[in-house]
């Protein structure tokens, strides 16, 4: 967990202030169907809040659930008597649902109310908070777009693939939680999802076929109507099919003819396939049901990409690895191939990182870039002159 959280670090929040205890303040002020607000006196001498009282926990740390506040406070103690800071505080922060708890406000004047125990990303910052208070990274207001997402504004991006890219836990279709969501947060823009669980790079040895193969969404997609598309897979091929590397190189060569066909300033990004674990046993080295090991795929795909001016994304590369052998049954949630919610978003980070660092830079809008940059700096200077205590906060969290 260490190590996660100094991968998944938080920093930049609006305000230093609020990082220090402060006495209980209202659950929000948004909506009526909240809890009761906690009064308290302002006077020096003013009496400690009462504490409310726990009714029940359920434990949901088997799968702990990303979230994001879009209102009210988030309190250090399950009694409600205090608080670390309210949702603007945290407006950059991803926080996951670790325990549902059933609270009794009576003693604060309101009834029972439903509260999570969440813990961000970085382990940094745990508390309590109301369940109307969060919404899934989906929804509503979260900016986490990271420096130089600017280049995909107003971009449209498609992300096919497989189950991993579907969102899939290797039990449940993660809707929303997926690495593609994360992309759209992090890059700012529209992401179209079209990942399918059990999807094959090569069709044709007589295995089931299914929607979500790359020359039938390649085949049923007019790619102007995009300006990004990204292509992650071969999970499948290698562990369920018996076409050669031979046959998977020639199908992906084609179906990225046919997309550079569509549209020739189409920006293509190669995702190549995680390490698994079938059989508890590292997969990279061991020959699947068409002869070749998890390396050897990687490396035909790798070269089809390279024969094609394509950056690819290879996770063998990392200098810290997201899977490896220590780690694969914390960080799959099957413990064999698919992602949990937390390793969706270390994997949607890293992607997003990687597609900015490999923006063609001759379709970098630099004149929009320097625009931006001015505006920025006036108003900044504005609010200088006028805010003197507003703590500066150059760039958002992207965690």
């Amino acid at each position: 967990m260490a190590a996660l959280a100094a991968t998944m670090g938080v920093a930049g929040l609006s305000s230093t202030a609020h990082a220090a205890t402060t006495k209980a303040t209202p659950t929000s002020t948004s909506t009526a169907k909240q809890p009761n607000a906690t009064k308290t006196n302002q006077k020096d001498d003013q009496d400690d809040v009462k504490p409310a009282t726990v009714v029940k926990t359920t434990d949901l740390s088997d799968e702990p659930m990303p979230y994001h506040m879009k209102s009210g406070y988030i309190y250090s103690d399950s009694g409600l008597t205090k608080t670390l800071g309210s949702a603007k505080d945290f407006a950059n922060v991803t926080f996951y649902a670790y325990k549902k708890v059933t609270i009794d406000r009576s003693a604060q004047g309101s009834g029972n109310s439903v509260f999570y125990y969440v813990r961000s990303g970085s382990g940094k910052q745990t508390g309590y908070v109301w369940h109307g208070n969060l919404e899934g990274i989906a929804e509503g207001t979260f900016n986490i777009a990271m420096k130089n997402s600017n280049y995909f504004k107003s971009n449209k991006i498609i992300t096919m693939g497989d189950s991993i890219t579907c969102g899939y836990d290797g039990y449940q279709t993660l809707t929303n939680m997926g690495y593609p969501t994360w992309l759209s947060r992090y890059l700012n823009t529209k992401v179209t999802n079209v990942g399918y669980n059990g999807a094959f790079l090569a069709q044709g040895d007589g295995n089931v076929e299914t929607p979500g193969d790359l020359t039938t969404v390649v085949n049923e997609h007019n790619f102007k109507n995009y300006n990004v598309a990204t292509i992650a897979y071969g999970t499948n091929d290698y562990g369920h099919s018996t076409n050669s590397l031979d046959d998977i190189s020639a199908e992906l060569t084609k179906d990225i003819k046919k997309m550079k066909s569509d549209n020739k300033n189409l920006i293509i990004y190669g995702i190549l396939p995680l390490t698994r674990y079938d059989n508890n046993t590292n997969s990279d080295e061991v020959a699947g049901q068409g002869g070749y090991s998890m390396n050897q795929l990687r490396d035909a795909e790798a070269q089809v990409y390279k024969d094609n001016n394509i950056p690819y994304l290879d996770w063998r590369n990392d200098a810290k690895q997201i899977i490896t052998d220590a780690n694969h049954t914390t960080r799959f949630n099957d413990g064999r191939l698919h992602p949990n919610p937390m390793t969706y978003q270390l994997m949607g980070r890293e992607i997003a990182q990687f597609m900015i660092k490999n923006y063609p830079e001759d379709m970098i809008k630099t004149s929009k870039t320097t625009t931006n940059k001015a505006t920025t700096k006036k108003k900044t200077a504005t609010k200088a002159t006028t805010r003197k205590t507003t703590t500066k906060v150059t760039s958002p969290a992207n965690y």
